[in-house]
């Protein structure tokens, strides 16, 4: 079922219920959300099994498997069997692992393709499953701050895996190549540009200096850590312009700013045009024209 909410509440994210039948039943996992989408699929009872990216797996329920790109990947169920697939955006699944010391360890066990028995665990298994059907629940009857509350929900499931597969041993999983340092760096960027951290607390959560992430973004991508920063602050500042109701005062303290003067002058700087006028502009162009393109992460890897 697709996340068919009220405007203030629409999160890009897709989740459907599967529930048994008399017969075999093939899925496909892809459902539009990006190269960059997550699928989560939680097997509660049965035998399934999912089919590409060069191979297949076999899972017998309660289980749950990731996969963090939702290609052309095709589910079979056995008949009989039952379970919830949902395929999460980059920005959503952002938005739920958040920006927490834990949150290094989410980035590191959700950057990865895996699958895990459950059967050990009902617990666990049944906690996933519970917000699942909250969330379910959400896309069926929306409300104020269903978003929030969807967020909530998915965070919840995310962190009850991460116990189930133990923190320590995931957290201590480590890769040091530059294109690993750079999405990590986006990440945390993802969960915290909020925050107006420096580029010093970037480097320090990614356990390396000032100026091998400045080489890292510089080398990789032709900006430094610092424009990344900004730029992305200001796409997020045109997003709520756009399609957000809030006073432009207020999208300014959202967006962390304790002045809205600040919030007006860095938007001015970012874009060259003022907010109100971003808004008066988005709110009368045709989207075909091209008349303004926000800042945006194309060039990320």
């Amino acid at each position: 079922m697709a996340s068919d909410l009220p405007q203030f509440t629409k999160l890009p994210m897709y989740l459907s219920r599967l529930e048994g039948g008399l017969q075999r039943r093939i899925e496909t996992l892809k459902r539009g959300l990006g190269a960059n989408a997550r699928i989560l699929f939680l097997l509660a009872d049965g035998d399934a099994r999912i089919e590409g990216g060069g191979g297949e797996i076999q899972l017998s329920g309660p289980s749950v498997a990731w996969r963090q790109t939702a290609g052309d990947f095709r589910l079979i169920m056995e008949a009989g069997s039952s379970g919830y697939v949902a395929e999460i955006a980059e920005e959503t699944l952002a938005r739920a692992v958040g920006d927490f010391f834990e949150s290094a360890a989410l980035h590191t066990m959700f950057d990865t393709d895996w699958t895990r028995s459950f059967a050990d665990d009902a617990i666990a298994h049944h906690s996933i499953q519970q917000h699942l059907d909250a969330t379910l629940d959400e896309f069926l009857a929306p409300q104020a701050a269903t978003g929030m509350m969807i967020v909530a929900h998915l965070r919840i499931i995310l962190v009850t895996i991460l116990r189930a597969s133990g923190i320590d041993e995931v957290a201590g999983i480590t890769h040091g190549n530059s294109a690993h340092y750079l999405q990590r760096f986006r990440q945390l960027l993802e969960a915290g540009f909020r925050a107006h951290h420096p580029v010093g607390h970037y480097a320090q959560e990614l356990g390396i200096t000032h100026d091998r992430l400045h080489a890292i973004c510089t080398r990789e991508l032709d900006k430094t850590p610092k424009s990344l920063i900004a730029e992305r602050l200001a796409r997020e500042a045109a997003l709520g312009l756009e399609r957000s109701t809030l006073s432009i005062k207020q999208l300014s303290y959202s967006l962390g700013f304790r002045d809205p003067a600040h919030f007006s002058n860095f938007f001015r700087r970012m874009t060259g045009i003022t907010p109100g006028r971003f808004r008066r502009m988005m709110a009368t162009a045709n989207p075909e024209s091209g008349e303004f393109s926000p800042p945006n992460f194309a060039d990320w890897p």
